[in-house]
């Protein structure tokens, strides 16, 4: 008797045990947004910190660095640590990644964001307070930009949630950034100003074709169904006409042939509307894709009449002046 309470208790276990791991497997899916393969995070700069974000202990790594804040007296050296503190959370989402981690995920990503907005504010106050920060926020405006980078390739290859959670943290990096750059000198600012443009171009230009394949392999897709449907209806046409045939049915064969012959107009008329409409959206894609070249080209264009040299003609004028005036 006991022992068969005892195989019951650990059939039960057992059972909880797989229904959690399912669970979990299912929420890490939702959120990786895929069930084969796992996003990755090419390596950045910074190392990870000595705990990660998975660990219980996980508090001790964020104590030591509110210690390092607090030994930082001035605001510069101040954003300086909360950029160090983005990058580690940064290199920590490549091991959460790994991991598939939803909650670690969740704690490097909105680390990254919310440690480069808190060095913006840093580079503010010290901005207010009269001091020259041009060296400082140009070192972490640099750190921001191979940060976005590494989101950038990620954004890519993620999907579900993270891709949306993705998107998210690179908007509030973006912010910051711009922040940061208001403290740069004025070349310096226009080079960054450009670049941020660029880079939303070529992002643009990213999801637009994304898009555009998607929407060519849903109607590939449906004309695949289309045509697969065609075949099956045919197919029992010509099995209709077969038997009628055998049985010696005159009118039954005629009728069929009639609906069978029908059948394939409609099947050939749906089938040349199916491939007209493919033909339509893949024209407007394309345009679409073309203006957007089109429009970095002209930037570039731009870029490129701003540094040609402006060369002076008032030497030549006085030197035809004075030729006249000894004439």
């Amino acid at each position: 008797m006991k022992r068969s309470r005892i195989i019951l208790l650990c059939a039960i276990f057992f059972f909880l045990i797989v229904r959690v791991d399912e669970a979990q497997a299912r929420h890490r899916s939702k959120v990786l947004g895929t069930s084969v393969g796992v996003p990755s995070l090419p390596p950045t700069v910074e190392g990870p910190g000595f705990i990660l974000p998975d660990s219980p202990l996980f508090f001790l790594d964020r104590l030591k660095q509110d210690v390092n804040l607090f030994l930082a007296i001035t605001p510069e050296a101040k954003a300086k640590v909360r950029s160090k503190i983005a990058g580690e959370r940064l290199a920590e989402l490549r091991f959460m990644l790994a991991k598939q981690d939803p909650k670690g995920i969740d704690i490097a990503l909105s680390g990254v964001s919310d440690n480069i907005k808190e060095a913006a504010a840093e580079i503010e106050r010290a901005q207010l307070a009269g001091k020259n920060v041009t060296l400082v926020a140009k070192e972490i405006n640099d750190s921001i930009k191979k940060k976005q980078e590494a989101l950038d390739s990620l954004e890519e290859e993620a999907g579900g949630e993270l891709k949306a959670k993705v998107a998210v943290v690179s908007q509030g990096v973006l912010e910051s950034k711009v922040k940061i750059e208001d403290a740069l000198p004025e070349d310096q600012l226009q080079e960054e100003i450009e670049d941020d443009l660029e880079r939303n171009v070529h992002r643009g230009i990213k999801k637009t074709s994304d898009s555009a394949r998607d929407v060519v392999e849903y109607l590939e897709e449906l004309q695949e169904q289309e045509k697969e449907a065609a075949r099956k209806s045919l197919k029992k046409r010509e099995e209709a006409i077969k038997k009628a045939i055998e049985e010696k049915n005159e009118e039954l064969r005629k009728d069929e042939e009639r609906l069978l012959e029908y059948e394939r107009k409609k099947n050939d008329e749906l089938l040349k509307l199916e491939a007209k409409e493919a033909l339509e959206v893949k024209e407007t894609v394309q345009k679409a894709q073309e203006a957007a070249l089109k429009l970095n080209s002209t930037r570039k264009e731009v870029n490129q009449v701003k540094t040609q040299p402006v060369t002076s003609t008032s030497g030549e004028g006085s030197s035809g002046s004075g030729k006249s005036s000894k004439d």
